[in-house]
């Protein structure tokens, strides 16, 4: 069980959240691309190494960074925006070779609801660069995921694993996150399955759907045992990530892994450990 950091991108930054965490007990984490919590072009080679000593020293490995910020959009008719994305996500890709964390997280790019691109222009748009991306990617030994979200043109299972398979390279995996499935109206237990080819690692939260969040698991509507089963059909072993929004983030956490615990995911660690 890794533990995302979105609740704390606004209260610690990313080095203080490693600390922080690992006081919990958890060695697994997952960074948030967000500033003030984290941004690469703000960190200069001190910055980095600070990290990289931390993580070495409290023994906690960062699964993956995953910026969250809906203005980037590798299909915007704007270049400027496309170009910039890229060269974020470029940076991002850097970044998690220096720390030696395995993935980086992509959302799909947004179109405009009323003035949609004609669908060749963003399909080249976005299969160009996330072939590019995969190259940075490559020569600093790191995967790139493709997540699930309501809000972007693959808000799907079958959209991304379809995007991926006319893209035509195996390197590339997928993050599923259930609470999106439900809120884009997919039942995550079957979305799991269709993706479970390609599939690197899960998002755990729950959610409404009036609202999208993603809230202390048995909070919302999000079938939890359903998921577990689904998981155990397809024989999944990889990485659950519990990415809770929470104004009490140590709480919501804690009762959040115990509710998994009961479903069969791993026990929360000993507060004590260090």
């Amino acid at each position: 069980m890794a533990i995302n950091c979105y609740s704390f991108i606004w209260r610690l930054s990313a080095l203080d959240t490693i600390h922080h965490l690992a006081d919990l007990g958890y060695d697994t984490v997952e960074l948030m691309v967000n500033p003030p919590h984290l941004w690469p072009a703000a960190m200069g080679s001190s910055a980095r190494k600070r990290v990289a000593k931390a993580l070495r020293q409290r023994n906690v490995r960062v699964l993956s960074l995953a910026p969250p910020m809906l203005d980037l959009n590798l299909v915007s008719p704007a270049v400027e925006v496309r170009d910039y994305t890229k060269q974020h996500y470029i940076d991002c890709i850097r970044l998690a070779g220096e720390w030696e964390t395995p993935y980086v997280v992509l959302v799909p790019g947004k179109t405009h609801p009323l003035l949609p691109l004609p669908n060749d222009l963003r399909d080249r748009w976005f299969n160009d660069a996330v072939l590019e991306l995969d190259r940075a990617a490559e020569l600093e030994g790191v995967k790139l995921t493709l997540e699930n979200v309501p809000s972007s043109y693959l808000p799907h299972a079958k959209d991304v694993l379809e995007r991926l398979e006319w893209i035509g390279n195996d390197r590339i995996g997928i993050t599923y996150d259930v609470a999106n499935a439900v809120f884009a109206h997919e039942d995550p237990a079957a979305g799991l399955e269709v993706v479970a080819p390609r599939l690197e690692f899960v998002h755990l939260s729950d959610t409404g759907l009036k609202s999208w969040a993603h809230s202390t698991i048995g909070t919302g509507v999000v079938d939890f045992p359903a998921i577990a089963r689904s998981l155990d059909k397809i024989d999944f072993r990889g990485p659950s990530t519990l990415e809770v929004i929470s104004q009490d983030p140590d709480r919501d956490i804690a009762a959040s892994h115990d509710t998994l615990a009961a479903l069969g995911w791993n026990e929360r660690p000993d507060r004590t450990k260090t």
